[in-house]
């Protein structure tokens, strides 16, 4: 009798644990393939129901979602990192590296998930209301200024406050992604986000045929938003035992001396991890900027079509890794050091194989593929393009190495990062004031990388994972 209990208690603990499976690879490629399917199939219709100058502001209301990312300041990727450590059954939430556990077999600790869960809600509605009171007061006095010419004031205000709001509500519950994703729901996370889109795209349709323009594309947006909220709710309450484990526990109050020790915890490595973020901001997006400012927008409209194409190779091919985030942290702590080895070159094989094949086949049958469908914009000329291709597979190299060091919650690397982007912008800077040429904004990033991230972070993990 004893031994069928322990049998019974083993398994409950086993499908507790974190487990990525086939299915959750599968599912988080057909996401990526149908939410930018979606973004596709929405163009058109913004394009064709919306004036020009709706279009403009349109994109001006999207590009005020890089402030969420900034505000965000990586503690969204922080807290899912450490919502897996507590999932795999830490005791405790260390602000650098992680505790193992004794037992090969642990469930989630609920009650430290619960206070994490709790102070990061106090935290994003931190963030949310920051956001929402500077949309309202900067964004809203720079959105009507750059459009009060084009488009009457009731079109501009209403939706642009119906976009706002849906910027705050995104914000505000944030964390439920970040949550699903540390505790394993790879596969439900990803049918959110299709739900989410496809949500979008439906409103959009509906509300543009009907006549509304822009108002009624924040409007979806706006909808989408809820639906995704309302959906992640109900998606983590019905994944494993949560209603019956995790519920309970949310109605215990938590006082003020343990949410200071949580933030004393987690505020070092997301300060860090927000370092990270700006460096890869400035690393992939200040090529384009810069170039926009001094070489033209038809010389931009080339090399942003080449970093596009190029950018989207890399997000399929980093997929199969990304996937696995959640599973190589609960394999540091159970200590399944074998597992992890076996696993991350896995994911480091099937991201070169699509890489290489990719960028060969875009290399010599890019143009052609453009010419199909009549492109009126072409692909920089071939020296450009390769050089492009090198400096992207060694940046987007070393930045896999380094986000698997980053999987023990040690991010040793945040340093460099942010060192070397800034001495890659003002090299940019100098040079594209002595010569306007794209040599001058390309050369930079390869060279500057080369000499430190692109070798030391992948030696640095390869050594790692020999000693283990």
């Amino acid at each position: 009798m004893l031994l069928i209990l322990k049998c019974k208690s083993e398994r409950f603990s086993i499908i507790m644990a974190i487990n990525i499976t086939k299915s959750d690879v599968k599912w988080s490629y057909f996401s990526l393939f149908l939410f930018n399917g979606i973004n596709v199939l929405l163009l058109p219709f913004i394009l064709a129901y919306l004036t020009p100058a709706e279009v403009g502001l349109w994109y001006t209301f999207t590009a005020v979602s890089g402030l969420v990312v900034i505000l965000d300041f990586g503690f969204m990727t922080t807290l899912s990192r450490n919502v897996t450590f507590i999932w795999a059954g830490a005791e405790e939430i260390t602000s650098s590296g992680f505790k193992e556990t004794s037992d090969q077999i642990k469930k989630p600790n609920y009650q430290l998930f619960v206070s994490l869960f709790k102070t990061t809600k106090l935290i994003y509605l931190i963030l949310g209301l920051t956001i929402f009171i500077i949309l309202l007061s900067v964004g809203s006095f720079y959105v009507y200024s750059v459009s009060k010419a084009d488009l009457p004031t009731s079109t501009i205000m209403v939706s642009w406050i119906f976009y706002a709001t849906a910027v705050f509500l995104n914000m505000r519950y944030a964390y439920w992604n970040a949550i699903l994703k540390g505790i394993g729901a790879i596969k439900r996370n990803q049918q959110l986000l299709i739900i989410t889109k496809v949500s979008q795209l439906l409103f959009t349709i509906i509300g543009v045929l009907l006549g509304y323009g822009l108002i009624a594309v924040s409007v979806a947006y706006l909808l989408s938003i809820i639906i995704n909220r309302i959906v992640a709710h109900i998606t983590f309450y019905s994944y494993q035992d949560n209603k019956e484990t995790v519920k309970p526990l949310m109605n215990q109050a938590i006082n003020r001396s343990e949410i200071t020790g949580i933030l004393k915890k987690i505020l070092p490595n997301t300060f860090r991890q927000g370092l990270i973020s700006i460096s890869n901001y400035i690393n992939l997006r200040s090529t384009t900027l810069l170039s926009s400012a001094f070489l033209g927008l038809n010389v931009t409209a080339s090399l942003g079509l080449v970093l596009q194409i190029i950018n989207l190779i890399t997000v399929v091919a980093n997929t199969f890794f990304n996937t696995f985030l959640p599973q190589f942290s609960s394999y540091r702590v159970k200590r399944e050091y074998k597992l992890l080895r076996l696993t991350f070159k896995k994911a480091i094989l099937i991201n070169y194989f699509i890489v290489f094949t990719s960028f060969l086949v875009f290399f010599f049958a890019g143009e052609f593929i453009l010419n199909i469908f009549n492109s009126n914009v072409g692909l920089l000329s071939w020296p450009y393009t390769l050089v492009i291709m090198i400096y992207m597979f060694l940046y987007n190299n070393h930045t896999i190495f380094a986000t698997l060091t980053a999987t023990k919650n040690i991010l040793p690397h945040y340093k460099a990062f942010i060192i070397s982007s800034i001495i890659v912008i003002l090299t940019q800077l100098l040079l594209v004031n002595i010569k306007p040429v794209l040599w001058s904004l390309i050369l930079p990033i390869l060279i500057v990388q080369l000499l430190y991230n692109n070798w030391k972070w992948p030696l640095n993990a390869l050594k790692e994972l020999e000693y283990k």
